[in-house]
């Protein structure tokens, strides 16, 4: 189960922005991490006895796995050789589009920097 290695991976390495991330340890949790959103909010539904409009516990999940993206977005970056820092060409407009080219180019061999 890599896939879960991954993404429980992420949660480990919350803190690490010095490190890197290659392409599968970047996109699983992405992609994992709405599935266990919907989860998490369908299980606290039925607990709570929440409408489908209300606002559950899951949103913490959302906000902790927030801070997640980020750390992982900047070891991304540093794995093709960029610094964290161009993580926030994401807050300019079309800069995302910019951030995703770059964030399924293969990694960059190390240069011993």
């Amino acid at each position: 189960m890599k896939i879960v290695d991954y993404y429980l991976d992420s949660w480990r390495r919350f803190r690490d922005v010095q490190g890197k991330s290659t392409r599968p340890e970047f996109w699983w949790p992405f992609l994992i991490h709405p599935i266990v959103f919907f989860f998490l909010g369908g299980i606290f539904a039925a607990i709570l006895g929440l409408n489908t409009d209300q606002i559950g516990p899951e949103i913490l999940y959302a906000l902790a796995y927030f801070w997640v993206l980020i750390t992982l977005g900047i070891r991304r970056l540093h794995d093709m050789g960029r610094p964290g820092t161009w993580l926030l060409l994401g807050l300019v407009p079309f800069g995302n589009l910019v951030l995703l080219y770059w964030l399924v180019q293969p990694s960059t061999p190390d240069t011993g920097e």
